[in-house]
């Protein structure tokens, strides 16, 4: 008799754990949805209200831009602190108070889910930021990234150097994701020698940044409503920096670019554990 009684206890117990289980994730998938519906909108509201308050009483395009990037970035906070109070995933900084003070260097980090750019963005103040062609004709988002100055990924290569030239020497800081597009789970990075070249030939320090997600969301080719079974947690970490000025200066330029993309990935490789 008490073997049966702890027997219907026990399954009891699973089946209410497996109903919270179901209730939790119709809950996030709910968030999710609203929380890009609130990003798309968001975007579209800012471009009617805000900006063109800071476009009237902004002096030039270079105090214009930095504001609209201040606004962006803690927009980005209220934005992430909201999803993660609904408990759809949960953010973990490491060691980010040490950048404070950094200027004018190219900032890099793995990118293994769609929300990588608003938690960096939220983390680092009016970071400036290099976009893809595509979003610069989005009806909702390319009124914030034309506002806030982002930099084209299709200008032509000189155009694109003298912009990140110029950008820098201004001491700011740009984010790059070296591969050029989100990466693949449980695969190494495939890193484009475009970094290189560009630090070197802006002799830009690199500050390299890891991203982890457990269990892994919203990944390169995933449905936003693919989310896993259980809230994602991410991991943001700083990592080392990686001087350009005087790296190897008695080498070649070619083999200076080699040399420099080999030390960052064997560090992601050895970071990300692949």
């Amino acid at each position: 008799m008490r073997k049966d009684i702890q027997c219907t206890s026990q399954e009891d117990k699973s089946s209410w754990h497996e109903i919270i289980n179901k209730v939790n994730y119709l809950w996030r998938l709910i968030v999710t949805a609203i929380g890009f519906s609130l990003f798309a909108g968001g975007g579209f509201t800012l471009c009617l209200t805000i900006f063109p308050v800071i476009i009237l009483f902004s002096r030039d395009c270079y105090q214009r831009a930095n504001r609209v990037r201040y606004v962006i970035c803690y927009i980005f906070k209220i934005y992430l602190a909201i999803l993660e109070f609904l408990g759809v995933f949960k953010v973990n900084t490491h060691g980010l108070e040490s950048l404070s003070t950094m200027r004018g260097h190219l900032v890099i980090c793995n990118h293994p889910s769609l929300l990588d750019v608003v938690i960096i963005m939220s983390r680092l103040n009016g970071i400036q930021c290099v976009v893809k062609n595509g979003l610069w004709s989005n009806p909702m988002i390319g009124g914030v990234v034309r506002a806030a100055g982002y930099i084209r990924n299709d200008i032509s290569p000189e155009l694109f150097l003298e912009e990140c030239k110029k950008q820098l020497a201004k001491g700011e800081n740009i984010i790059i994701f070296p591969e050029g597009t989100r990466s693949t789970p449980g695969q190494p990075l495939k890193l484009l020698r475009g970094l290189g070249n560009l630090a070197l030939a802006a002799q830009a320090n690199i500050q390299a940044l890891t991203l982890d997600c457990k269990p892994t969301t919203l990944t390169k080719g995933a449905k936003w409503y693919n989310i896993p079974p259980k809230k994602a947690i991410f991991n943001l970490r700083v990592g080392p920096l990686f001087p350009s000025t005087g790296y190897l200066s008695d080498a070649p330029r070619s083999i200076r670019v080699r040399a420099l993309m080999r030390d960052i990935q064997q560090y992601y490789d050895r970071e990300l554990k692949i």
